[in-house]
This record gives structure tokens, C-alpha cells and sequence, in this order.
């Protein structure tokens, strides 16, 4: 059981995602901040937002899981200093699964954390495309919740993915401004 909570978290997650997304429909309307701009600036506004939103998260999962594993790290790595040499590889191996633990705690706290501010309204994809009447219920429902967890999934991954993201399409960008000008 111990080895399969990470799996039963997700699961528990997503299927209380789409819960969310069946029952609030077009409730769920995704916060817009860009104004008539092409979709590749929309993009670097969204994921500007992105950034912002995953430093607060990263900080907060930071401060938060210090407070709830700092002691455990401490005690285990007082004990790999205190040990012989036999107990030595034991407790440093002991200590590294401790660690393993904690970043997938960080991982699943943030994904969590992810998808409750997806939830509220920021979110990547929605203000990129929109589909008008155009789409049925269904292809919505499931843009929505395409959206929400690839939302959840950056803001878990942290700020330098997203930073990764905006220099890349910042590049293909002025990729673009450079060939129109030498047209």
C-alpha cells in the first residue's frame, strides 16, 4: 500500500478534477488577461502569469515542507555522521530515501497546489484559443480539463520550466521578426 499512495493520490486527483469540470461546465471560465494580441504573445502573457504563480507555489512548498520534514532529515543525518563505518552506507542510504520521499511529497503537493489555482481561473490554454460556438460541450469539457491539468503539471514542474518555455518562444519570435524584416 505505502508503495502505491503516489499512484492512489493521482488518481484521487484527477478523478476529483473531472468531477469538477462535469459538474461546473462553463462555470469554469479561465481568467483572461490579454487583450486582441496575437496567440504567441497571449502565450508569453499566460506563461508570465505562470511564472509568477509557480515561484509563490515553489516558496510555499518550500517553507511548508521544511516545517514537516526538516527534523526527519536532521535526525537521519546525525545519524549517518555518528555511525561507523559499517552503519555508515545504511544510514546514508536511509537518508537518501528520505530525500526521495520528500521531493515526491513536493511533487504531489505542488501538482495538488497546481490544480487548485488552475481551478480558480489561471490557466494556460484557455486565453490561447478560442473556439467559439464552434466546439461541442464535450470537446470544451475536455479542452478544459486538457487545460487545468497542463496548467497543474507547469505550475508543479516549477519556475524554470516555465522560464524554458518563454525564452523558447520569445526565440521563435524574433525568428520571425528577423525573417519578415529581411523579406
Amino acid at each position: 500500500m505505502e508503495r502505491n499512495i503516489g499512484r492512489i493520490w493521482v488518481a484521487l486527483l484527477v478523478v476529483a478534477l473531472g468531477v469538477v469540470v462535469v459538474i461546473q461546465g462553463d462555470a469554469l471560465t479561465p481568467i483572461d488577461v490579454a487583450s486582441g494580441e496575437g496567440p504567441f504573445l497571449t502565450a508569453l502573457v499566460q506563461l508570465g502569469i505562470l511564472y509568477i504563480v509557480a515561484l509563490f507555489v515553489e516558496r510555499s512548498l518550500e517553507v511548508l515542507l521544511k516545517a514537516w520534514r526538516q527534523g526527519g532529515k536532521t535526525r537521519l543525518e546525525e545519524q549517518a555522521r555518528a555511525a561507523d563505518d559499517s552503519g555508515r552506507a545504511a544510514a546514508e542510504s536511509e537518508l537518501q530515501e528520505y530525500r526521495a520521499g520528500t521531493q515526491k511529497r513536493a511533487l504531489l503537493a505542488g501538482l495538488t497546489l497546481g490544480i487548485m489555482v488552475s481551478l480558480s481561473g489561471v490557466r494556460l490554454l484557455g486565453p490561447i484559443f478560442d473556439f467559439g460556438a464552434a466546439a461541442s460541450g464535450f470537446q470544451q469539457g475536455l479542452f478544459q480539463f486538457t487545460d487545468i491539468l497542463l496548467t497543474a503539471g507547469l505550475i508543479a514542474g516549477g519556475s524554470a520550466t516555465i522560464h524554458e518555455l518563454m525564452a523558447l518562444i520569445d526565440d521563435f519570435l524574433k525568428a520571425s521578426r528577423n525573417r519578415a524584416k529581411d523579406s
